[in-house]
């Protein structure tokens, strides 16, 4: 077992030790947090495409571009 597995499994274990109401709360709290952490990740990958269209590394092209190219045709 890694070390990261032993931890979630340890929080588990305090996780189910609380009180129903406690556990809610807690999932609430969490939910906002990731929620906020996915906010922030979006806010900057956006940043760098933006970055990345200003240094001209950003390609236009249709779908069927892309599939091409993917394919290495």
């Amino acid at each position: 077992m890694s070390a990261a597995t032993a931890k979630f499994a340890e929080a588990l274990a305090v996780v189910e030790g609380l009180p129903v109401e406690d556990q809610s709360a807690l999932v609430e709290v969490v939910n906002k947090r990731v929620a906020a952490a996915r906010r922030a990740q979006m806010v900057r990958d956006v940043a760098e495409a933006r970055a990345d269209h200003r240094r001209g590394k950003v390609k236009r092209g249709s779908a069927s571009d892309l599939m091409r190219e993917l394919r290495g045709k």
